[in-house]
């Protein structure tokens, strides 16, 4: 009898083991046909955009498409300013908008400003962990940063602006997976900067 009822446990503890995967897989392929999907879209926009298109509009989609496929919330364009040498907040969606909005940070100014000099991505699963940091922007906007994913819009060596992600929505730390999303964001927003522009 004994033996029954411990052949009864472990397949109740096997089927609920495999029930908790299963909806793990589940999960993980809805993430990922959320990242499809705004890959696709951003993708899509590239043939319709000319000097014509609405900054405004493009800025937008280019971060909407970021966030939606890393599961965030808040986060910012920066665009470089040459001749001050400064990043500037262009776009930004999230609880910060208002405040952060054509804020400016100096070259080399915390993680951000650190990607853009150096032509270097960077996750941050954790800021209390990183020197880069700096809670300037935390301080003036009122917002708690925990995890930051920073990438370089890049031409041709040249460093246009930054995409920065900010916390996700589940709260738990940016992975490398997230990473590797935001930097093919990155570089097709970086077409469609240029295309905008008139220089692609």
């Amino acid at each position: 009898m004994s033996n029954f009822a411990d052949l009864t446990h472990t397949l109740r503890a096997e089927n609920s083991r495999l029930k908790e995967e299963n909806q793990d897989l589940h999960d993980e392929i809805l993430d990922l046909r959320q990242v499809i999907h705004s890959l696709i879209t951003l993708l899509q926009s590239l043939d319709t955009i000319t000097p014509e298109t609405s900054p405004k509009l493009l800025l937008n989609n280019i971060l909407t498409a970021a966030l939606k496929a890393v599961d965030s919330k808040d986060g910012s364009l920066m665009l470089v300013d040459e001749e001050k040498n400064e990043l500037v907040f262009v776009h930004v969606i999230g609880s910060s908008k208002e405040k952060l909005l054509d804020y400016r940070l100096s070259a080399g100014e915390g993680i951000a400003g650190w990607v853009a000099l150096n032509h270097t991505p960077m996750l941050v699963p954790d800021v209390r962990y990183e020197p880069l940091f700096t809670p300037q922007v935390d301080q003036v906007t009122g917002f708690q940063t925990i995890s930051v994913i920073s990438v370089p819009l890049i031409h041709k060596e040249r460093v246009v602006g930054v995409i920065e992600v900010v916390n996700t929505t589940s709260g738990k730390p940016f992975e490398e997976s997230d990473l590797d999303i935001l930097l093919l964001v990155a570089h097709l927003a970086t077409h469609a900067i240029l295309r905008a522009e008139g220089k692609e």
